[in-house]
């Protein structure tokens, strides 16, 4: 990489010119709907989800950015601080072609937080919303390269945040998955495709950042390679996210000789009336029989060692896994 060439946020663009890629910390500390009923964001996946308050008509987003001393090594010297620049947070949601800035500080900013608020309106909204903190340049800079030259050019980014105004898209029986940008902070592996999270509820996260993979994801043609190939994909996205489920579900009740959450609650349902269920448990396995088995069939390593195999083949019948990728090479054979 040439010497003053740096990333932004996005794996994929790189920029001629100094660029701090988390120089502003950003964070949502509220949200409220119509003026009234309130709600708190989930910090650990930076996403707020807008769709489980019902319908309203406006939302009222509080922020904070706070530009980090990091900032400094994009301006020369004799800038500042404080500095030339003024404090965005870049509003975007693609569905709707929605696209604009809230200003949180007009030039010059100092590496002080800025508090602020700002309403969006629902009939302009579909989908997800991203929400990135920028650092842009209000006048020329006379010095020149290292440094970003121009008047409007971005020089600082920090996290991106996600307002889930629709429920997202639904997969493998009844759980989400999501699309996030494993590029940034406490999110997983920038190289890994997916990952299954389970906090606040449980969901197969995919990373945004191979965007040829989400281009398929996201394909809405019902024949052709592309919407075949998403079969594919998501077959094995619901083989890797039931695995986890089931597991992580019996584990609690070894654990706890009971279940803690709704949605293990939900997966014993599902264990009872699929063919997961009658594949572990028999055709005649109850909801109470099937809770008291996963306990016992994760209880000691030679126990584990036998239900893993079990498990997998049971998912596999689940997912259809073989009827989904003999349609496919079926449909793409030379």
């Amino acid at each position: 990489m040439p010497a003053h060439t740096s990333y932004s946020e996005s794996r994929d663009e790189v920029l001629p010119y100094r660029y701090e890629s988390d120089g502003i910390e950003f964070g949502i500390s509220g949200f409220s709907f119509d003026g009234g009923e309130s709600g708190n964001p989930s910090y650990d996946d930076a996403v707020v989800e807008l769709y489980e308050y019902g319908d309203w008509d406006e939302v009222t987003i509080e922020a904070e950015l706070t530009p980090g001393r990091s900032i400094e090594r994009v301006f020369p010297e004799e800038e500042g601080p404080p500095f030339p620049a003024d404090l965005v947070l870049v509003v975007d949601c693609e569905e709707t072609q929605t696209r604009f800035e809230v200003t949180f500080e007009e030039a010059p900013v100092e590496s002080e937080s800025v508090c602020d608020e700002f309403t969006l309106q629902r009939d302009l909204l579909m989908g997800d919303v991203t929400l990135t903190p920028r650092l842009v340049r209000s006048e020329e800079c006379r010095e020149g390269l290292p440094y970003a030259p121009n008047s409007g050019m971005r020089v600082a980014g920090g996290r991106t945040w996600t307002l889930e105004v629709d429920e997202p898209g639904r997969d493998t029986n009844g759980f989400p998955f999501v699309y996030r940008d494993f590029s940034q902070d406490s999110m997983p592996s920038v190289d890994l495709a997916h990952s299954f999270s389970q906090n606040p509820n449980p969901k197969m996260m995919v990373n945004n950042q191979n965007t040829e993979l989400v281009n398929v994801l996201q394909a809405a043609n019902t024949y052709g390679f592309r919407p075949n190939l998403k079969r594919v994909i998501k077959s094995e996205f619901g083989n890797a996210l039931w695995i986890q489920l089931v597991f992580h579900t019996a584990t609690t009740i070894a654990e706890t000789d009971g279940l803690e959450f709704t949605w293990q609650e939900g997966v014993a349902v599902e264990l009872e009336d699929s063919v997961m269920g009658t594949h572990l448990f028999g055709e005649d396995a109850t909801y109470d029989d099937i809770v008291e088995e996963l306990g016992e069939r994760v209880s000691g390593p030679e126990a584990i060692r036998e239900f893993v195999p079990d498990l997998c083949e049971a998912v596999q019948l689940y997912t259809e896994t073989a009827d989904t990728w003999e349609y496919f090479v079926g449909e793409h054979k030379p």
